[in-house]
Parts: C-alpha cells; sequence; structure tokens
C-alpha cells in the first residue's frame, strides 16, 4: 500500500505534542541509547522540521563539525543520515506498537511525516461553530467570498507542496559509471564473506580465527595459530559468519540497487558457497577485506594494486609518473586517521559480465562513496579522466574519527588490462 508523505503543514498544538512524544520515546528507546550522533541528528531534523536544513548546517550545528566544512568533499552527513533512516526502520520495525510515523526520503536529509499515522492519530481539533444569528445577512456574501479565496489558496498551495513531495521519492537516475556497470539484465549478486574459523571436538565452545587463514590449507601461513590448534587437539572448520559490518554495507548496497530500479536482478550470497557460476551468468558485487575476498585470490594477484593484510597499505604495483608507490594509513591525532581502500570493477567470466569488488577495512564507507550523488560523481571524474575504461581499479581514502568514518574520496586509478586467470576461484 503506497504511502504519502504529509507537507510540513502548520501544526496545532495536540499535534505537535503527539509527534513530540514519539520522537522523546524514539529517542530513549535502546535503537539509539548508543547512537548519539544519530540521537543529536533526529532531536536536530525534529526541531527544524519545517526548514530547508543545509547539509552545512547539519554539520557544523547538529554534528558538531568546524566552519571549514565542505559537504563537496565531505560524506559524513550523508553517512549519518543514512545510518539514521536505518535506524528508523529498524525501530518501526521492532516496536510494533508504534505507528510508522517519521521517514527520512532516500535522497534528502529532510524529516517527514507520514500522513497515514497523521491520520489514524487520535489528534482531533474541534472548530466552534458559529452560531446563525451572530452574523448579520449583510456580511454572508462577504464571508462565502472569503471562504472560497481561503480555499483556492489552500488547494493551490497543497496542490504545489503536494507535487514537491512526491517529487522526493523519485528514483534517481545513475550516472554514466553506474549506467557502464547497470548496462544489460543479467542478475546482480552480492557477495558477503564468510572467514574461516577453526572449531575443536574437544572444546565445543571454542571457535578461533586466524586472519592469515582463509583456507583450511592455509594454516602453516601462521605459525603461531598453527602451533595453538594443534595444542587442541581434532579440529573441524567452518564458515558459519558473516561480518557485521559488511553485512550492513551489502545491505545499504542492495538498496541503493533498489533505488535505481534494480532491485528485481539483485541477491544475496556469501563466499562459503561462491562458484565460478557465479561469475559466469551474474555481475558480483563482493565486499570484504583482502584476507575475506580470498575466494576470489585470481582477482586479487591478477591487479596493480593490492591491499595489505590488516589493511596497512595499499600497494601500487607500476606507478605511474607522479604516482605514490604505496598508499600508507595517514595517522592525523590520536582520534582520526586516513586509511586506504581498493574499489574495482573488473570482467566476469562471460561477454559483458562484470565483478565488483570492494576492499575495505570499512566496507561501509565505499558504499556510501559510490552510492551518494557527491562521492559516485567524483568517482565518474576520475573515471573519465582515466577514458572511461569498461574495467578499472581504484584507490580511495577514508578518513575516521573513532573507528566512524567522515569522508571518502578517491586518489588513483589504473585501467584494467589484465587477463583473469582460468582459476580465478
Amino acid at each position: 500500500m503506497s504511502t504519502m508523505l504529509a507537507p510540513p503543514l502548520r501544526e496545532s498544538s495536540e499535534m505537535t505534542e503527539f509527534v513530540e512524544a514519539h520522537v522523546q520515546r524514539m529517542l530513549q528507546s535502546s535503537h539509539l541509547a548508543r547512537a548519539e550522533t544519530q540521537r543529536r541528528l533526529l532531536l536536530y531534523l525534529w526541531e527544524h522540521r519545517n526548514e530547508n536544513v543545509s547539509e552545512y548546517a547539519l554539520a557544523t550545528e547538529a554534528l558538531g563539525r568546524n566552519a571549514n566544512f565542505d559537504p563537496t568533499t565531505d560524506a559524513s552527513v550523508r553517512v549519518h543520515i543514512s545510518r539514521l533512516r536505518r535506524k528508523l526502520k529498524d525501530y518501526y520495525q521492532l516496536e510494533p506498537g508504534e505507528p510508522e510515523l517519521l521517514v527520512i526520503p532516500t535522497g534528502t536529509h529532510q524529516l517527514m511525516v507520514l500522513d497515514q499515522a497523521l491520520q489514524s492519530s487520535p489528534v482531533v481539533e474541534e472548530v466552534e461553530p458559529i452560531a446563525a444569528e451572530t452574523v448579520g445577512r449583510s456580511y454572508t456574501v462577504p464571508i462565502l467570498l472569503g471562504i472560497i479565496a481561503v480555499l483556492l489558496v489552500a488547494v493551490t498551495w497543497l496542490g504545489w507542496n503536494y507535487s514537491r513531495v512526491r517529487a522526493v521519492p523519485e528514483r534517481p537516475k545513475p550516472n554514466a559509471f553506474w549506467s557502464s556497470f547497470l548496462a544489460g539484465t543479467a542478475p546482480i549478486r552480492i557477495i558477503l564473506p564468510t572467514p574461516v574459523f577453526f572449531g575443536f571436538t574437544d572444546h565445543p565452545t571454542l571457535r578461533l580465527r586466524s586472519t592469515s587463514v582463509n583456507d583450511f590449507n592455509d594454516v602453516p601461513k601462521d605459525p603461531e595459530f598453527d602451533r595453538l590448534i594443534k595444542v587442541l587437539g581434532k579440529r573441524t572448520f567452518e564458515q558459519s559468519y558473516t561480518v557485521t559490518w559488511d553485512t550492513l554495507a551489502a545491505i545499504d548496497m542492495a538498496r541503493y540497487l533498489d533505488g535505481v530500479g534494480a532491485k528485481d536482478r539483485v541477491s544475496f550470497n556469501v563466499t562459503r558457497d561462491l562458484s565460478p557460476l557465479f561469475l559466469e551468468n551474474s555481475n558480483v558485487i563482493a565486499v570484504g577485506t583482502h584476507q575475506t575476498l580470498q575466494p576470489l585470490a585470481g582477482y586479487l594477484q591478477a591487479m596493480n594494486f593490492s591491499l595489505a593484510p590488516a589493511e596497512l597499505r595499499v600497494t601500487n604495483a607500476n606507478p605511474r609518473p607522479g604516482e605514490q608507490g604505496t598508499y600508507e594509513i595517514v595517522r592525523k591525532n590520536r582520534y582520526r586517521e586516513v586509511r586506504p581502500s581498493i574499489l574495482a570493477v573488473l570482467p566476469g567470466r562471460a561477454p559483458g559480465l562484470k565483478v565488483m569488488l570492494l576492499q575495505s577495512r570499512d566496507t561501509g564507507a565505499l558504499v556510501s562513496l559510490i552510492s551518494s550523488s557527491v562521492g559516485s560523481n567524483s568517482i565518474e571524474a576520475m573515471w573519465k579522466k582515466e577514458g572511461s575504461p569498461q574495467y578499472f581499479e581504484m584507490v580511495t581514502y577514508t578518513e575516521l574519527e573513532s573507528n566512524r568514518p567522515l569522508r571518502t574520496w578517491p586518489v588513483a586509478i589504473h585501467t584494467f588490462t589484465a587477463k583473469i586467470p582460468e582459476n580465478s576461484m
């Protein structure tokens, strides 16, 4: 059932109290208890709900950023808006007694109220009738004309605002970079990494992992881990878990693809079940680190850029004039640092198919980069400067504060021309 957004009409005191109480319950709920940034953002958006709030105002007034904040290079506001949007959805899904009242339409940072919830709310404004005998006959015509005039103005205003509100959730058009990836009708599989864990027959509650060991036969790569698991006795091998932040990033990726009209093409899989068939009949989007994406080792080894273990650096195997040989972590202070990541679009195993790799310690930041208009346009600009190659690999940087991503941007690109090995999986 479709639901229309209510325009920012003048509110009655009863309606304001009703929605205010709803907002306060949400702010005090367990869903936002540990999300202080999203709490501040929601409160600010509610208090400024009838204003045209800019990204700059959100950054400097709600999020405490300094006055030189630049929304064209810093995506932190859009990242936090996306997280708040997800918090709102989670709240309504897990609080069945609450009507779905507040929403932030995709592509905006405006808090809006669903009119379906307003219509079902118990708030009713009483209008005191005017006694007929208090109005003389000589005033009847002017009053009627006045009422008609007010109604005409109201209908015109409502129609204009309704068209504006209806325009908000319209499907965005993907730019040239995304249009290139989405061309055709092939299915799109988003692949989540399932890291390797070892269990032990004599210790059924233990699960151990080494980031250097991503296959049952890779144990010798970590001698210390090898010694430890030998002490624990007979071992079992399992890949039953996905990484939380990669899972959230994959969900955000699916939401973006849904928004640009690719919903019916998208499905989820995990690296544990990855097979060559996926690369032969689907476009693939794989998220993870260099270690957790080892099932795609053939692709990783064919690339010019490579992400080091623990995501310490990106190595540039063939630097061009003026390019860095490595892209290291830049530590700005005790809480803030800049980390390198890799975005790549590579050939699939059949003509016209593609594999997108998102290699990062924080894949959510990469998804925010490629799914936001400012971020994807910055990728597109660098991609076009490279000649709009069908396949490419790109280094990006993400600035983090206390492990929270603030902004992500592209820094280097190479056209991918290598041949993918037949045993790429």
